[in-house]
């Protein structure tokens, strides 16, 4: 039985500094995790880790089993999903590797004076290397940058989706890895919508930063792989924050 464990990215410096827009002037296109985001990595961390932190097992597994036991950990090549990996992954003692199509809607951009998505190339080979030496890259990242082509469109973001899910559910189905991906507020979104086969409810999607599902900073969402199917058993689980540490 395999086991995926989606997990949203610690609070970045746009979470923070967002008005309800994304044409603040602070926004970054990549941006890094606040103090408090640091915070909630460690908590995570610590509580992914820990053998007795996990009791809502599937019916097929030992009830004496209390744990994740996590055997992998991924993440986006964006930064925010990098830096809350990392603490997932020292802690549990999991080598880091990042998935080339695993990142936020859009992908890595700035707005022109009109306010039109601008594709960025992002950062290189050698800037990962140096800064993530432990991060294990997608081989077609080269030292142009990772991203180097335009914002993607709505269309691009949800076939992509489909190639993430069509790629990971047959894996899942026929293993029993428990696998931690670190990924991004839309995109968690998007592979849930996808996996169960839901729409997305229009009303849901006409304003910015709305969705079919929502998920806190740091938060765990467990699917469960079993005899050819996949269950959805939590959505947005936080209890391993406290209140002054919950962010969006």
């Amino acid at each position: 039985m395999g086991r995926l464990y989606l997990i949203r990215h610690a609070q970045s410096a746009n979470n923070e500094t967002w008005d309800g827009s994304d044409f603040h002037p602070e926004r970054h296109p990549d941006p890094e995790i606040t103090a408090l985001g640091h915070r909630q990595a460690a908590a995570l961390a610590e509580h992914l880790a820990h053998p007795e932190s996990e009791p809502r097992q599937h019916p097929f597994v030992p009830p004496r089993e209390r744990h994740y036991g996590l055997t992998h950990v991924y993440c986006s090549l964006m930064t925010r999903s990098i830096l809350t990996a990392e603490y997932v992954a020292d802690v549990c003692g999991l080598e880091l590797h990042a998935l080339a199509d695993v990142f936020e809607k859009y992908g890595l951009y700035e707005f022109d004076s009109e306010r039109n998505k601008i594709g960025l190339p992002g950062p290189g080979r050698s800037y990962f290397d140096e800064r993530f030496p432990r991060l294990g890259l997608p081989a077609e990242v080269a030292d142009d940058g990772w991203w180097k082509r335009p914002a993607e469109d709505e269309e691009a973001f949800v076939e992509r989706m489909r190639g993430v899910v069509a790629t990971l559910r047959p894996r899942l189905l026929e293993s029993d890895e428990r696998v931690a991906l670190v990924a991004h507020g839309d995109f968690l979104d998007q592979f849930v919508n996808e996996l169960m086969g839901v729409e997305r409810h229009p009303v849901n999607y006409e304003r910015h930063w709305f969705g079919n599902w929502t998920f806190h900073n740091t938060s765990i969402s467990r699917i469960d792989f079993v005899d050819g199917a996949h269950a959805v058993v939590y959505l947005n689980r936080i209890d391993h924050l406290p209140n002054d540490l919950i962010s969006w």
